[in-house]
């Protein structure tokens, strides 16, 4: 659960610190692409990945 928690996060972050996302075309190579994020936007992404990698440490701590 907590690595889950670990991956979530630490994507959610870095589409907010990047501004760019994957984009797998029709011959399956990907491509980082701009995600056109507001402020508003960047500031809650971080804020959700932030809080899931938070969550997800002190889950690892306790032993889940």
């Amino acid at each position: 659960m907590s690595l889950m928690l670990i991956l979530a996060g630490a994507a959610l972050v870095a589409v907010a610190m990047f501004n760019r996302v994957p984009r797998i075309q029709a011959g399956g190579a990907p491509q980082l692409v701009r995600a056109r994020l507001t402020e508003a936007g960047r500031a809650a992404l971080t804020a959700v990945g932030g809080s899931a990698l938070i969550i997800a440490f002190f889950l690892a701590l306790s032993g889940i």
